[in-house]
């Protein structure tokens, strides 16, 4: 989700001629332009082979009769061949075997990469961000934010909803959108940060004056109220004979488990995404 706050607009008091002339005479890096004129040369090199011997890849594939048919000899040559280094790869034992098995993959791989360059000029080791002005003034960079280009589009309700209190009307699911608006304003403002913003407990208990375990215990208390009342929902669900997704049933069998053996203080905590040091 983008955020408002997040979006940083340009200075205003550049100037567009603001620029070191004899530093943009000189490569930045010798080593790119030296990797950029290495592939020019390979992307001519390529055409150049394309011009003199072209290649029928249309010739390879099977045509419609012969994909009718169900015996087809250029089917029975690709078959043939993937049934090949299939026993290469059961049978390899030694690192020689091995060897032969990778050099197979390589092959495999070149004739795959030969075809898509047929059709397509691939980047190389080249950075995406070569040559690029690092403050361009004409398309500067806060423009491809993802809040900008919501709001150029049109697209205005994750910027209003953007708050704790209406943030129950980024989703469309009537049910979710009622829990969270019956919360507390205490409470809503622990989820929102923690489950929008990704702010840490640290962080949040900072910013509310309060400590760390405080936090982590109203979140769970939170995850209790909500995982319960969801609970309940889905299954009246699934006893009217309604649909539910596969996360929707994963949640039910992994929730019931817990209840047999925690009751109502059932919760699903997924905070803890590392086992615990020894």
């Amino acid at each position: 989700m983008a955020y408002l706050s997040d979006l940083k607009f340009p200075n205003r008091g550049s100037s567009y001629m603001e620029w070191d002339e004899e530093s943009n005479d000189r490569p930045l890096n010798e080593e790119l332009e030296q990797d950029a004129a290495a592939e020019r040369l390979a992307e001519l090199e390529s055409a150049l082979e394309q011009d003199e011997h072209p290649l029928d890849h249309e010739a390879e594939m099977e045509t419609e009769e012969e994909e009718a048919s169900p015996v087809s000899e250029k089917r029975l040559k690709r078959e043939i061949r993937a049934e090949a280094v299939r026993r290469l790869e059961e049978a390899a034992r030694t690192e020689t075997d091995f060897s032969v098995v990778i050099g197979e993959w390589d092959k495999l791989d070149r004739n795959r990469e030969r075809r898509e360059r047929d059709y397509e000029n691939l980047r190389g080791h080249l950075p995406l961000d070569y040559q690029t002005v690092s403050e361009p003034e004409l398309i500067p960079r806060w423009m491809n934010h993802p809040t900008y280009r919501q709001i150029m589009a049109g697209n205005f309700l994750d910027i209003l909803f953007d708050c704790p209190y209406e943030m129950h009307k980024l989703t469309a699911d009537p049910f979710i959108s009622w829990m969270i608006q019956n919360l507390s304003d205490d409470h809503k403002e622990v989820l929102y940060f923690l489950s929008l913003r990704l702010c840490s407990t640290t962080q949040l208990a900072a910013m509310r004056g309060q400590s760390d375990r405080n936090i982590r215990k109203v979140r769970k208390t939170i995850h209790k109220n909500l995982q319960r009342q969801m609970y309940a929902n889905l299954c009246g669900k699934q006893k009217q004979g309604m649909g539910l997704t596969l996360r929707e049933r994963q949640f039910i069998e992994e929730y019931s488990a817990l209840e047999k053996n925690q009751g109502r203080d059932a919760v699903i905590r997924r905070e803890n995404k590392t086992s615990r040091r020894k």
